[in-house]
């Protein structure tokens, strides 16, 4: 049950913050990669590029337990998006049984 939780927080945490982001373009935007593979039951992943400069990719692994302890999801994945004053954002992501361990950058 510890891995739903902790896919749970991720999913949450990335959609408080897509909502944050300005939505000025957005109404036009459309998408113009997507890339999906989920087999299930023990893995997933995911890529998207967007018109108005947004590009996420995700993948999660479940790691097997020891023991009886169930398994725990492993998600790793980045964010990019442009901020309206022209500033390149990236947050980088791993989640796992230690916790979220996002690293935000302003790139150049």
């Amino acid at each position: 049950m510890k891995c739903y939780t902790l896919f749970l927080v991720v999913c949450l945490a990335l959609v408080s913050f897509a909502r944050a982001m300005p939505a000025e373009d957005d109404s036009k935007a459309e998408t113009l990669r997507l890339e999906t593979d989920n087999n299930g039951i023990d893995k997933y992943s995911f890529t998207y590029e967007t018109s108005n400069g947004i590009a996420r990719s995700e993948e999660g692994v479940l790691k097997p337990g020891t023991g009886d302890a169930e398994g725990v999801l492993a998600v790793s994945g980045s964010s990019s998006w442009t901020a309206p004053d022209g500033k390149k954002y990236e947050i980088t992501f791993t989640a796992d049984e230690t916790g979220y361990h996002p690293i935000v950058k302003l790139a150049a």
